[in-house]
């Protein structure tokens, strides 16, 4: 069966920049499957259960797996009604309340772009080690809450702007970040979009026994369903595909 890429985004249901009819034919042509997962949280378009129920029904028409991209931090709680119509729920951090600050994650996009060459997370996160502690805190709030099946983009954080993802990000952060992750039953998305999971981080997820998800976190048909990426880290760290989450219904485009 061909990969499932499960992190897209539409023009008509949050920022994507294509249509879902796009995205299914840019499936076919990448020869993957594809589900859809648009923004859903406060301050979204889907913000509410009534909007995930009509966007849900919306989907139903498309030979695609059924998904929406929680914002950690900005979430709601999705009755079992609504839920019930969604195959996944990905859970995605985009921002953070550190110490009483908000503190998006808008400015490290911008620096990936190219166009924030001096972007310094430091000056707004100030202490690393009460970031990194904050966030587990954050997850941990969420998974207690309510059930999550992917973590999506898991080292899109600010640090990530300071160097080599080895040296900024703490080995002790990363074990208990996949201990968190396997007791509660989420998998680890391997993003071709940020390129992650780094190399120790995927190989300690490897060894601890966690699931993972794929995904290209397409916004723009060009980079839509290209899973480079994680078939390398696949192939690299030998994960059995029984470790790759999937869902059935997203079928082969013909």
């Amino acid at each position: 069966m061909k990969l499932l890429d499960c992190h897209n985004h539409t023009a008509e249901w949050s920022d994507g920049r294509q249509s879902i009819e796009q995205v299914v034919e840019k499936a076919r042509l990448e020869g993957v499957r594809v589900g859809l997962a648009d923004h859903a949280g406060l301050g979204e378009y889907l913000n509410s259960n009534d909007r995930l129920l009509a966007y849900a029904d919306f989907l139903t028409q498309y030979p695609v797996a059924r998904g929406l991209e929680m914002d950690l931090g900005r979430s709601f709680i999705v009755q079992p009604q609504t839920r019930e119509k969604f195959d996944y729920m990905i859970g995605s951090v985009h921002g953070m309340e550190v110490e009483g600050v908000r503190l998006s994650f808008s400015h490290l996009i911008s620096w990936t772009k190219g166009q924030m060459p001096d972007y310094n997370p430091l000056l707004q996160i100030k202490n690393l080690e009460t970031f990194f502690k904050t966030h587990l805190t954050l997850l941990e709030k969420e998974y207690s809450a309510q059930k999550y099946d992917i973590l999506g983009h898991p080292t899109m954080l600010p640090p990530l702007a300071l160097g080599k993802s080895e040296d900024v990000f703490p080995e002790w952060w990363e074990d208990q970040l996949l201990t968190l992750l396997i007791k509660n039953g989420v998998a680890l998305e391997i993003s071709n979009r940020w390129l992650t999971p780094y190399d120790r981080l995927m190989k300690k997820g490897v060894e601890a026994g966690v699931k993972f998800s794929l995904g290209s976190d397409g916004h723009e048909t060009p980079k839509t369903c290209v899973l480079d990426y994680p078939k390398e880290m696949i192939s690299k760290f030998g994960v059995e595909q029984s470790r790759v989450f999937d869902i059935s219904r997203a079928i082969e485009a013909a």
